[in-house]
């Protein structure tokens, strides 16, 4: 008997476990970083010892870089690896990259519309489609397992610990305190990368208050300003609603899309805001994490609103200044109040640039 939140995971027949000899040789066209190779040694050391590990790395860290040695050792020994991510548009880009990087591998991306093919050397999916390999991977990738839906979903959690036989890696820049406690009581290993590539510091956001409507002048102002500089805008907002309103407000005067979690073509909004056809991008925390546009400025509207906690304003602020040719940029957050949540990321952003 299964209940009501477990049954949709239940159908389809259970993969069959071959052992395959794959060539699992990768290769990079950029160089790690002496902290990403040292963090990255650690790492496969720990987890070809069996242990189960916590990376902890800044937005804009290299952390999916810094496992691909562990992949590679991995799959080398002939084992299976998989890598687990919540939002469907992030599963197809991190298939991408994972398959420019190991030219010789099958990476297959497994979620929503991409079901037919469900085995491969390297096997990337939404989590929810874990439900199809029961004790299937030795080494499980979950990259931000503090981020929706995954976060708190018991169901989630259990469909992921039964896929995996040996180790786990958790990947993210704030993990939440079910995994520190974990941590804690050594059932994880942890790892820590407080600096991105180039040593750059993370960009602080700069936090301006007003009356709400004050805060849509200060936004029109401020969209003006960055949009001369010829670089892309992410402005977030807090609900769908939003989203549409201000994109109705500003489609006049400016090359704007929106994008919120009804949207349906999410990755054709997403690629034609990369290349250009659009300058600015309206959108809710759908898009505060998972997605590396070049040179592109955030603003944050309504920055207290309860949607916006620390973890969800530090992966925003983490989308500016990722471009090792280019490792600035503007981050604001419009707010009508201070809240905890504001001052918690901003220590946060502040303590790792000390490190």
């Amino acid at each position: 008997m299964y209940c009501r939140k477990c049954i949709k995971f239940t159908s389809g027949q259970e993969i069959e476990n071959q052992l395959k000899e794959v060539d699992s040789e990768y290769f990079l066209s950029f160089h790690l970083s002496n902290k990403q190779k040292e963090i990255s040694q650690k790492l496969a050391k720990l987890v070809s010892q069996g242990k189960s590990v916590l990376l902890e790395a800044v937005c804009g860290a290299g952390k999916t870089e810094i496992v691909y040695e562990t992949i590679f050792q991995t799959l080398k020994q002939n084992k299976k690896v998989g890598f687990a991510i919540s939002r469907r548009q992030v599963v197809l880009e991190i298939a991408q990259r994972l398959q420019e990087v190991f030219k010789n591998l099958e990476v297959i991306a497994v979620c929503q519309g991409y079901t037919n093919k469900v085995v491969g050397d390297l096997i990337v999916c939404t989590t929810h489609q874990l439900y199809r390999y029961h004790n299937y991977f030795d080494l499980l990738i979950i990259d931000e397992p503090d981020g929706f839906p995954y976060k708190g979903n018991k169901v989630l959690h259990g469909i992921a610990r039964n896929s995996y036989k040996q180790s786990v890696i958790y990947l993210t820049a704030t993990p939440d305190e079910e995994l520190m406690q974990r941590v804690m009581s050594e059932e994880l290993c942890y790892l820590k990368l407080s600096k991105r590539p180039l040593g750059n510091d993370l960009i602080i956001p700069k936090v301006i208050y007003g009356f709400k409507w004050l805060l849509y002048l200060v936004l029109i102002i401020k969209i003006n300003n960055l949009v001369k500089l010829n670089k892309k805008l992410l402005v977030f907002v807090p609900t769908i609603k939003m989203s549409r309103f201000i994109y109705f407000l500003l489609r006049k005067y400016y090359r704007c899309c929106y994008m919120n979690s009804k949207s349906t073509n999410k990755e054709e909004i997403i690629e034609e805001f990369k290349t250009g056809k659009y300058e600015m991008c309206i959108c809710t925390t759908v898009l505060e994490r998972g997605i590396t546009i070049k040179g592109v400025n955030v603003i944050v509207m309504f920055a207290q609103h309860i949607v916006f906690d620390e973890a969800s304003l530090v992966q925003i602020s983490g989308r500016v200044g990722r471009d090792v040719n280019d490792p600035f940029g503007f981050c604001y957050f419009l707010a009508t109040k201070k809240t905890k949540e504001i001052d918690k990321c901003i220590k946060r952003l502040k303590r790792a640039n000390n490190d």
